[in-house]
């Protein structure tokens, strides 16, 4: 039958993306699958997978109806000499969202803008202090402020060190990553539900400032003095992968489309996030909208926003395996009334933002500043 082809079809190019994770392809391919079984949500996430993989991949922006607003440039080594000064004039923006401040060709081409356009800095670090931010600071006068009419920041931490860099109080724009909120959020989740899966989920990449390893060695203390230990889902994919071989208890997921990392949420006890560095995290908040109690490091920058400790989860200092297995025991422990009222601390403190309000924030921000600008 055709529903019968249509699902082969989509086993099929599933195993690709697997198989061959890195090309864009069957991701297109697979929301047209998705589409024509009305999943509209996970072709969405596909096509948006297949435009990260390549950028200018023409046809995944047409399938999802932004070619006509949206134009892509992508270069695979460094771009010619005033190539991108030249792209950036012949689109003529009202205004300009730049990262990576020390990149010659994007200074030069924000060199380039005519005046009256809004110059805008996205930066997510945190202040380490640490020498390579010191003269950061040292040189921002000249280097940083001379070009940026204003900052966008996601954190307080962030906005510490944007103020260190010479950005006054006005020209600091908040809220600058938000969760796919359509696609994380939950409803009230009961404690018996959330206690009933009896699983972590940790959603990150297989690198050491992810605290990859950390995690690995910490869920061996925790299963190793547990009398009753739950399992861990491990969604992502890296080089340390290897250091989950062999442990009881542990699914490797791989890499997961957001649609499917959200229906691993709802269906999980509690997230862990063991990194060692992570300026920001939106897996926090994508896990607080999705009502899972939450683990985490003073080093994620999210962590003040989205956990707080005792009523939704906990805090423990990075690279120290031993707190972290105690923290994930003290998850497990809990109760279905205590785990039901985590949650509804984390559907609360996740609430504080939304991806409509992050798009609400960022067109009146760039609106009222670009109005301030030109007089």
């Amino acid at each position: 039958t055709e529903q019968g082809r249509t699902a082969d079809a989509t086993v099929a190019f599933t195993q690709l993306t697997q198989d061959f994770p890195e090309l864009p392809e069957p991701y297109n391919n697979l929301a047209a699958l998705y589409a024509q079984q009305s999943q509209f949500d996970r072709a969405r996430d596909a096509l948006e997978t297949a435009i990260r993989l390549s950028p200018a991949y023409a046809t995944a922006y047409e399938n999802l109806g932004i070619a006509s607003y949206a134009r892509s440039h992508v270069w695979s080594g460094a771009p010619a000499d005033g190539e991108i000064t030249r792209v950036l004039t012949d689109f003529a923006p009202d205004a300009v969202l730049m990262h990576s401040w020390h990149f010659g060709p994007y200074r030069e081409a924000i060199k380039a803008v005519p005046a009256g356009t809004l110059r805008v800095l996205w930066m997510d670090n945190v202040w380490r202090n640490v020498p390579k931010q010191w003269l950061g600071r040292a040189v921002a006068p000249w280097w940083v402020r001379s070009i940026f009419d204003a900052v966008m920041v996601p954190s307080d931490r962030t906005e510490f060190f944007a103020r260190r860099l010479g950005f006054a109080e006005g020209e600091v724009i908040r809220g600058s990553l938000s969760a796919d909120t359509g696609v994380f959020g939950s409803g009230p989740r009961a404690g018996d539900e959330i206690a009933g899966r009896r699983r972590f989920v940790a959603g990150l990449r297989l690198v050491h400032h992810k605290g990859a390893d950390v995690l690995a060695a910490a869920y061996r203390t925790y299963r190793a003095t547990s009398p009753d230990p739950w399992g861990l889902d491990v969604a992502g994919l890296g080089p340390m992968a290897s250091d989950f071989a062999g442990i009881e208890g542990v699914r490797m997921l791989g890499f997961q489309q957001p649609a499917e990392l959200a229906e691993l949420m709802r269906t999980s006890s509690c997230l862990v996030l063991p990194s060692r560095i992570d300026p920001y995290g939106v897996v926090l908040h994508e896990a607080a909208v999705s009502g899972l109690p939450i683990i985490t490091t003073y080093q994620v920058g999210a962590a003040p926003f989205f956990v707080q400790d005792g009523q939704n989860g906990w805090t423990v200092p990075s690279d120290d395996a031993g707190r972290l297995a105690a923290a994930m025991g003290r998850i497990s422990a809990a109760g279905p009334d205590r785990l039901g009222a985590m949650s509804d601390v984390s559907r609360r403190l996740g609430a504080r933002l939304s991806s409509a309000g992050w798009a609400q924030n960022m067109h009146e921000q760039l609106t009222w500043r670009l109005a301030d600008l030109r007089g």
